[in-house]
């Protein structure tokens, strides 16, 4: 008996306090980061995994990204996905990234076309994701605002179809997007692709206004990362890993 109730003592002090299901505010369907019909995707089964090692369940809730400041200034959410500091929240709220995203003009290797700006793209047949021109900077509006061979598209795996068509001379949308959409058709494997750094990194972080939740979602993100399960769990998904793409911290004095 009394090793029985040592061994609860054990198990009761292993258990981690305060351990409850969290409302976690997620963008809408964008595959590979987020699979809503299936409740998966990299940043799904990321945020998942480091809550689990906090103890915590994830129950995430789909909305438009425009709604996830006023869910989070409603306390109506502890956690909102997919956050920077352009979005309409306390900039102190937000956690350490935790992805990288990157836009990229993408055409064929075949066609030589030599891109190096954005000015580059005149002439083209181009077909950019949607709200491209609101988001990628007044150069890239005004330069494909007259265009008549721009268009904007929402659905991406179009895009890619187009590209590999010949239908198009140059998309533009995320780097990964592209590598999960193109990956779907084994006819596209032998296209050789070339990917125009155009536009810089967009790095994103969850905002959680809990500070000591937010505190201990970092540092299970830093241990995530140390031992090689974000690299595994970018592997799965096939992901080109871009943290090293972020800004070095200055070196403490």
């Amino acid at each position: 008996m009394r090793f029985l109730i040592s061994f609860m003592c054990i198990v009761a002090i292993a258990l981690p306090t305060k351990a409850r299901e969290l409302d976690v505010v997620v963008g809408w369907n964008k595959p590979p980061y987020v699979i809503s019909q299936e409740h998966s995707g990299f940043e799904i089964e990321l945020v998942r995994a480091l809550l689990s090692e906090m103890g915590h369940t994830l129950s995430p809730i789909y909305v438009p990204f425009g709604r996830t400041a006023r869910l989070l200034e409603d306390k109506a959410v502890d956690i909102g996905l997919t956050q920077n500091a352009a979005h309409n929240l306390d900039d102190s709220v937000l956690s350490d990234p935790y992805i990288i995203y990157q836009n990229v003009v993408v055409t064929k290797a075949q066609n030589n076309f030599v891109i190096n700006e954005v000015s580059d793209l005149k002439s083209k047949r181009v077909i950019a994701f949607q709200t491209a021109q609101s988001v990628l900077g007044e150069e890239f509006k005004q330069a494909l605002a007259l265009e008549p061979m721009y268009m904007e598209m929402a659905r991406q795996d179009r895009q890619v179809d187009m590209l590999m068509l010949d239908h198009v001379d140059a998309i533009v949308l995320d780097r990964n997007i592209f590598n999960h959409f193109r990956a779907q058709n084994s006819a596209y494997a032998e296209k050789e692709t070339v990917f125009h750094e155009l536009f810089p990194i967009s790095a994103y972080c969850a905002a959680i206004p809990d500070p000591e939740l937010r505190e201990k979602f970092n540092a299970a993100l830093h241990r995530f990362i140390a031992d090689g399960r974000y690299q595994l769990l970018l592997d799965e998904y096939q992901l080109d890993n871009l943290l090293h793409k972020l800004p070095k911290a200055p070196a403490a004095l």
